[in-house]
């Protein structure tokens, strides 16, 4: 039997969403639809003092703008909820201690010093700085010590000796030698997780078949799988990953600040359409497969496929968006038009007023 597709869009909220969020949310969604799945909205909300109610609720109102919308998440609920990772520290604390039981995970007592200590002498080696296993086998002697020296203990997974193989839709098979993936940990001196304990077991228990996020995760990947071992996922059932590329700006390097605007809400206060923006932001990696670049929402879900993402980084083009952009609005009808720009003039006249205000 098929499973149904379950895809989910993962941010971690500390600031506006900026366009590489989007693009992962609109390419899930996409997805989502296309196969006549689900979309997943889950917040990773572990690091509280970075990730505030503010900019979740803003990330909330930024998706429900640009017409992305989720099937299980916050304000729709879900049989897989809570959708806030914070809200689900119980649940985290009661995998870590299972894989510490199980002996999948052990107590690691290296203070920060002494890790950084080591990890020079290894690069003086020209060796791969990572952990080097020192708390691996402790004695019951050795752990004592440790204790009574008042040494909090993180809590660390073992990487068995060998690699990690899987097949990235986007990029096709992918290894990685565990050499090169040291044991990692799980969850804090405090016994609060870390991503890859909250994501892998998240995606676990909420079902999620499909993985799409960025390039940068790519990494994290032989760790998630590693977690999802520790559950005891079979193979078959980890879900699928697709890694997409970068978006990078006009100067070749990833689109940040400093080479762009980045905050989708920049966008909407200058006047952008949100059909525009998803319009432009699909093509940022994917192609319908022909020359077209002007897709409404509807064709996009009835066109997306995984398969058709590149794996070749994609360059911001601000003047393409513009265009885009125009193009979108001269399609408006005059009531709609007069509507949208109503409301922007009235947003940016109570912003100027409220910035005349405060001097």
């Amino acid at each position: 039997m098929v499973k149904e597709v379950r895809t989910r869009f993962a941010p971690s909220p500390t600031g506006d969403l900026h366009v590489g969020n989007i693009r992962t949310a609109l390419f899930d969604w996409a997805y989502a639809r296309h196969t006549g799945g689900k979309l997943i909205f889950r917040i990773e909300d572990t690091d509280r003092e970075r990730v505030t109610d503010e900019y979740i609720a803003a990330a909330i109102e930024t998706l429900k703008w640009l017409g992305i919308t989720w099937d299980e998440g916050p304000e729709v609920g879900g049989p897989h909820g809570p959708y806030l990772q914070s809200q689900r520290l119980d649940i985290y604390a009661h995998w870590a201690k299972k894989f510490l039981d199980n002996g999948d995970a052990y107590n690691c007592y290296c203070s920060t010093e002494e890790l950084e200590a080591r990890r020079e002498a290894q690069r003086a080696a020209n060796l791969a700085p990572g952990y080097d296993g020192a708390c691996r086998d402790l004695s019951a002697d050795h752990i004592a010590n440790y204790v009574a020296q008042g040494r909090k203990p993180v809590l660390r997974m073992r990487m068995p000796d060998g690699e990690t193989k899987f097949t990235d839709v986007i990029r096709g098979e992918v290894i990685f030698d565990h050499k090169f993936v040291p044991d990692f940990v799980l969850a804090r001196a405090d016994g609060s997780p870390l991503y890859t304990l909250a994501v892998a077991v998240d995606d676990v228990l909420m079902k999620i078949t499909h993985v799409l996020r960025g390039e940068d995760l790519l990494s994290s990947t032989p760790r998630q799988i590693r977690v999802y071992q520790a559950m005891g996922v079979a193979p078959e059932d980890f879900p699928v990953f697709a890694h997409l590329p970068f978006v990078m700006g006009q100067d070749n390097t990833k689109l940040s600040k400093r080479n762009g605007e980045v905050s989708v809400a920049w966008y909407r206060e200058q006047g952008f359409l949100p059909e525009a923006i998803c319009n432009y932001l699909a093509l940022l990696g994917w192609s319908p497969g022909d020359d077209r670049e002007n897709i409404s929402m509807k064709e996009l879900t009835e066109l997306f496929t995984v398969d058709r993402v590149n794996s070749s980084p994609a360059r911001f083009d601000m003047k393409k968006l513009e265009a885009i952009n125009g193009d979108k609005i001269r399609a408006l009808t005059i009531d709609d038009f007069l509507e949208r720009a109503f409301h922007l003039f009235l947003k940016q006249a109570s912003s100027l007023a409220l910035t005349m205000k405060r001097r």
